[in-house]
């Protein structure tokens, strides 16, 4: 059985927390996180995550595909509630 693996540097942080995060084997909490740690300025993980998926407009269509829910992607994106 192998350690605990942790890269020593930032760039290489950053290089694994992108890769792990794009390949879908990371949540953004975790790498968030991970960045945080290797001393990246974030503040604050929520409201970073936040601000990450307020721009995530290709993550947001692929919600709104994969449940039909407006309502959800607004969440998601921080918008408000739609008015009728």
């Amino acid at each position: 059985m192998f350690g605990h693996h942790t890269p020593t540097d930032r760039a290489a942080i950053l290089d694994e927390v992108v890769k792990a995060y794009g390949a879908g084997i990371m949540s953004l909490e975790t790498g968030v996180r991970m960045l945080m740690d290797a001393g990246y300025p974030v503040e604050d993980a929520p409201e970073e995550i936040d601000r990450i998926q307020s721009r995530a407009f290709a993550a947001a269509g692929l919600l709104a595909d994969a449940t039909g829910d407006n309502a959800a992607v607004r969440e998601y994106l921080g918008l408000p509630e739609a008015t009728p």
